[in-house]
């Protein structure tokens, strides 16, 4: 018997509807963040179409995002059986051996993803992201901008591809090649976004006075009455940051380096006995020993940015979801200085020199400056017992040392323009009153409503 042609073919057409409503509800799920949720609507799809291997990759791929690692492991090693040079599928199932602290294996995943698709940015930046070996770090933070680069040459490109590939050249120290990258792409930019581009790539370069100049450009066509109504962000965890802080103290003094609470983080330590709750990081300074690069590149727990290189001044680093900053000092003469960076005139504060000690505070033992008082004394002013929530340690800092007033400058913009976006207008003004630089009138007045407000 002949199945009836026009039966078979409505059962497929159902089928196709079937898939599709699955996948637009799922992916309208994933795209809020419920990829717990998306799950049983790509079961559903994957149901209808056993065969076809994007609808498998996204099912696997809303697993890994729900925190489902060993599903999604399972998931991307089903694709690869079926289709065992499919780069997405090594990649994903990359993501869940790293999530499982598999790391070789992950490695081994994203290498093979590499192999099979040279071009395929997101698993250089995986491999640059925990492998222990530096050769092979610095070569993937280069393909990274490599492959970012050939993406933006492909059809249907997004604004966010171009910024992606700026942030890769950066990190590949290619600053100049940045910039000439944002300039060349300027009509794929928003007015705003065009100048924040440039300005991070001027900055990157030592130009600390076109970074200014053009982070003002950001500021002065940033429409603030069309900003939609931000939430500020979520109020800094001290406990949180406390243990992240210790843990990290711990992993680092295994390896033979002494960290102590340093900036902010030591001022609200030892003036409230818990880190400040207005801030945005915690702090962690050492005195330049060992190879910090070589202790968080090769430590499961931690991972370098892109830009780090061994003997930086400054590394930062996310550790179990808390910002943490560590600054390097370095011994000159008869003081200690530690910065953001080598380049001259960045961000560099001086200290008269200190040596460490243990101190009890809120039940626990930190290594701190011997002379605390100084030191926060120095960092702060005088006034360093009273709050201040607007001060910025970049910009006012009394220990600063040595710095292209520009690059405060390029700070106080910085930092207001990211105040503002978040609501918090208050703050912005603050910062802004810090800028030793001179600020347009015009920008004040379509920032503030023409506040009367005095810059330093």
């Amino acid at each position: 018997m002949f199945e009836d042609a026009p039966a078979k073919h409505e059962e497929q057409t159902a089928r196709l509807e079937t898939w599709r409503e699955a996948m637009r509800a799922g992916m309208t799920l994933m795209a809020s963040g419920a990829s717990a949720e998306a799950i049983a609507h790509f079961e559903r799809a994957v149901a209808e179409r056993p065969d076809h291997v994007p609808t498998a990759l996204t099912l696997a791929a809303a697993l890994k995002c729900a925190g489902d690692d060993d599903r999604a492991l399972a998931a991307f090693e089903a694709i690869l059986r079926s289709d065992p040079d499919a780069p997405e599928a090594h990649h994903g199932r990359g993501l869940a051996l790293q999530s499982l602290e598999r790391r070789e294996a992950a490695l081994e995943a994203f290498r093979r993803a590499t192999r099979l698709a040279p071009d395929f940015a997101r698993s250089w930046a995986s491999i640059a992201d925990i492998t222990p070996d530096e050769a092979e770090r610095l070569h993937a933070v280069g393909e990274t901008a490599r492959a970012r680069e050939c993406a933006c040459r492909a059809d249907r490109v997004e604004t966010k591809d171009f910024q992606k590939c700026v942030a890769a050249l950066l990190a590949a120290k290619r600053h100049a090649e940045a910039a000439e990258f944002v300039e060349a792409n300027r009509d794929r930019f928003d007015e705003t976004t065009y100048h924040d581009q440039l300005a991070r790539c001027h900055y990157r370069q030592g130009a600390f006075e076109p970074a200014f100049r053009e982070k003002l450009n950001a500021l002065r066509s940033l429409d603030v009455r069309s900003l939609p109504a931000a939430r500020k962000p979520a109020r800094f965890d001290s406990d949180a940051a406390i243990e992240a802080v210790a843990a990290l103290c711990r992993i680092l003094e295994s390896q033979g380096v002494r960290g102590f609470l340093a900036a902010g983080t030591l001022l609200g330590m030892w003036r409230e006995g818990r880190p400040l709750g207005h801030d945005r990081d915690a702090d962690i300074g050492v005195i330049r020993g060992p190879d910090i690069a070589g202790v968080i590149r090769r430590h499961p727990e931690l991972m370098l940015e892109h830009d780090a290189r061994p003997g930086d001044r400054y590394f930062a680093l996310t550790f179990r979801k808390v910002a943490i900053d560590i600054f390097v000092h370095d011994v000159r003469n008869d003081h200690l200085v530690c910065g953001v960076s080598d380049t001259p005139g960045d961000i560099q504060w001086r200290f008269s020199p200190f040596s460490l000690r243990l101190v009890e505070i809120a039940g626990r033992e930190w290594t701190i400056p011997h002379n605390a008082e100084r030191y926060l004394s120095e960092s702060y002013g005088r006034g360093w017992r009273t709050p201040d929530t607007g001060f910025a340690s970049a910009i006012s800092s009394p220990a600063l040392s040595g710095v292209n007033r520009y690059a405060r400058a390029y700070y106080a913009a910085t930092r207001a323009k990211t105040a503002l976006v978040q609501g918090d207008v208050a703050k912005a003004k603050a910062l802004l009153g810090q800028c030793p630089a001179a600020i347009d009138p015009f920008i004040i007045e379509n920032l503030f409503g023409g506040d009367d407000m005095q810059t330093s």
